[in-house]
């Protein structure tokens, strides 16, 4: 079953889709719009083409080949990525007299055991309440002048090293390296369902580094190690980025596949025979445009979605090329695939007559 009610992000699928033939246009159109698939079993990309390719090879003959991933370079090292950060010093009579502002128990946490090995996650919100207890402290009555003098020093290092913070915690934390690095593990159709939380995450991780970047101080008191692990765990739930990365390359490896073998059949050599003809129309109609033109077009849905969150988090930092490598170009690269294999339809119909069966009167 279609389900024909268009999902609110979608956006046009490539104009190519939107140049073909009269008696193609109306149901790709209907098709492209339709996102989920409805009382399907758990099938992916593989099962989807698979089933697809094989189809096309009983009826053109196409020789059996297999699907390879070029093996993506390796995320740079964590200790290539990090950024030296200076501490700041003050001696015991001074902790002591932080009590008066509250701060005392937060800079004890940082320098017992556990503090010292925090994550990088824990470490940025540390730093984010660090500067949001230094504030009042700044203009506490009880505390010296000299101390104060120290305490705007150290809030002004903090805020210059801040970003440096915020980039080691991007390109170290290893939820985040993970959704970058992928694994094999394919989306399943009607996984639009399911990008709402990360997507969610990864906005709200936008904003704190869009106020942290500002130097918004008023947001700080809502930017805690809490809140960031809440975004992480959201994350780590499923690795959805992950599996949509996976499933994007591995779709254009079936895509480049098949566009390779049909472009060395000239769709003009497949009219003489009216029963190839007939059983080609069944294809293109129940499996291509129904299934895998449907899940696709449900992949660059999310690939909307999630590419512009994730250039923005990571843009200026040392893992923007790595986003770019292995979300932004995919994404891309299945726009640019489909319409290739769209294509070579628009030309069977045109050289055939090729009327999908939906179509017919």
């Amino acid at each position: 079953m279609v389900n024909n009610k268009q999902p609110p992000f979608r956006e046009p699928w490539p104009q190519a889709l939107h140049r073909v033939g009269p008696n193609l246009l109306p149901l790709l159109a209907l098709l492209t719009i339709t996102a989920v698939i409805t009382g399907c079993s758990r099938i992916d990309a593989d099962t989807l083409f698979s089933d697809y390719q094989q189809r096309l090879s009983r009826v053109l003959n196409l020789p059996p080949a297999e699907v390879q991933l070029t093996a993506l370079p390796p995320l740079p090292a964590i200790r290539d990525l990090m950024h030296p950060i200076s501490a700041s010093r003050l001696n015991l009579l001074d902790l002591v007299a932080l009590r008066h502002c509250n701060l005392q128990g937060l800079v004890a946490e940082r320098n017992n055991s556990l503090g010292k090995v925090m994550s990088s996650a824990n470490l940025l919100g540390y730093e984010l309440q660090l500067l949001n207890g230094l504030i009042p402290c700044l203009v506490h009555p009880e505390l010296s002048d000299s101390l104060k003098a120290d305490l705007q020093q150290i809030y002004m290092q903090k805020q210059q090293q801040l970003p440096l913070v915020l980039q080691n915690f991007l390109t170290t934390d290893l939820t985040l390296r993970k959704q970058l690095t992928g694994q094999p593990r394919l989306l399943a159709p009607g996984a639009s369902n399911a990008v709402a939380e990360p997507l969610t995450a990864l906005k709200n991780l936008n904003l704190l580094k869009q106020h942290l970047l500002a130097q918004n101080e008023t947001i700080y008191p809502t930017l805690t190690a809490s809140f960031i692990n809440q975004q992480l765990a959201v994350l780590h739930h499923g690795s959805f980025i992950a599996d949509w990365q996976y499933s994007l390359r591995r779709s254009n490896a079936w895509l480049t596949l098949l566009n390779r073998q049909l472009s060395s059949l000239p769709a003009a050599s497949l009219c003489k025979k009216q029963a190839k003809v007939e059983i080609m129309n069944t294809i293109l109609t129940q499996i291509f445009i129904t299934r895998v033109q449907s899940y696709l077009a449900e992949l660059d849905g999310i690939s909307h979605q999630l590419v512009p969150e994730l250039t923005l988090l990571y843009q200026g930092t040392k893992l923007a090329d790595s986003v770019n490598e292995r979300a932004v170009k995919p994404a891309q690269a299945l726009r640019d695939l489909m319409k290739q294999h769209v294509s070579w339809y628009q030309q069977l119909q045109q050289q055939c007559l090729l009327i999908p069966q939906a179509q017919k009167t």
